[in-house]
């Protein structure tokens, strides 16, 4: 017959189940099957970084003020040249022997640029290495 010490280290080693412990372990599982069959979310995409050319800030600008009625081709040439953005900006080389280059828009795809600024080109010898 076990002695009384024994019966105590037994009862003492066998697991008490209590009805918190088993609310709390049914409440695991229902979270465990809920987050497995929920949708899962996609990272935040990073952050537009295309400006405006003639914005201050990221983003587009609002309101866009239109040309009026009847205003020259130019002018709407212009505006959509404000409106395009920073990866629309390029270098038109002058053709021949000028040493000259263009800061140029192209807004639309298929038509010319817009001519910004001349700029004269700048050659960099061998020997001060490759800048980029």
């Amino acid at each position: 017959m076990p002695t009384l010490s024994e019966i105590l280290a037994k009862k003492s080693a066998a697991p008490t189940i209590r009805k918190e412990d088993e609310k709390a372990k049914l409440a695991a599982s229902i979270k465990m099957t809920l987050d497995a069959s929920a949708p899962k979310t996609q990272p935040p995409a990073a952050p537009d970084t295309r400006r405006e050319l003639g914005a201050m800030d990221l983003g587009e600008r609002l309101p866009m003020d239109h040309p009026k009625e009847g205003e020259p081709d130019a002018a709407w040439e212009w505006f959509d040249s404000l409106h395009s953005f920073t990866t629309d900006l390029g270098i038109v080389v002058e053709p021949g022997e000028s040493g000259n280059a263009w800061l140029a828009v192209q807004s639309r795809e298929f038509q010319p640029p817009l001519l910004i600024l001349r700029l004269p080109l700048i050659n960099r010898k061998a020997a001060y290495g490759n800048p980029f």
